[in-house]
């Protein structure tokens, strides 16, 4: 697969060289800095096809930016940068399944039993565990390791259902 253009790459354009390691503060800045220079008011009395493209490129602007700023939409972007996809039957080990279907009968449970202070429970254990899945990343992708940043970003969605699973089920409290 072909590198992305570098016309609407999200590195690109907000001026940051392609890594997972970014600097969050610097990130906002750039883009509120040409949110600025893109904002449709500059372009209020511009030709038609001028207020058009400027609009363009701010909605890829802020598609750039919505990429960059979370770490797994940023390391989704760099994996198929680099040519590898996740596709919608991926092979993951069976002992990691049968403990997320475990876990989700006793979510499934604790919510038809109104227990919001357990569903809250296995809502902080999940987090906790997403976090530290999260804190794997960088080394990952320090040392180049697509297959198992592959297989991390996979145990992440399924880790982020769960995690909306429990969002429904405290929201259905309120």
């Amino acid at each position: 697969m072909a590198s992305p253009s570098t016309s609407s790459e999200p590195f690109t354009l907000l001026g940051f060289a392609p890594s997972f390691e970014i600097d969050l503060s610097a990130l906002e800045k750039a883009f509120f800095e040409k949110s600025k220079e893109l904002h449709p008011d500059r372009y209020a009395t511009a030709p038609a096809a001028e207020r058009v493209a400027a609009l363009s490129k701010a909605r890829a602007l802020n598609d750039a930016y919505q990429i960059l700023k979370k770490p797994v939409p940023r390391a989704e972007y760099l994996l198929q940068r680099a040519g590898v996809t996740i596709g919608a039957n991926e092979q993951l080990d069976p002992t990691f399944l049968m403990e997320i279907l475990e876990l989700r009968e006793e979510l499934a449970e604790a919510r038809h039993a109104g227990k919001a202070a357990e569903v809250g429970r296995l809502q902080g254990a999940m987090s906790t565990r997403r976090r530290a899945v999260l804190d794997k990343l960088p080394a990952l992708f320090a040392g180049s390791d697509l297959p198992a940043i592959k297989q991390q970003l996979i145990v992440l969605r399924y880790l982020d259902r769960y995690l909306e699973e429990c969002d429904a089920a405290l929201d259905e409290d309120d």
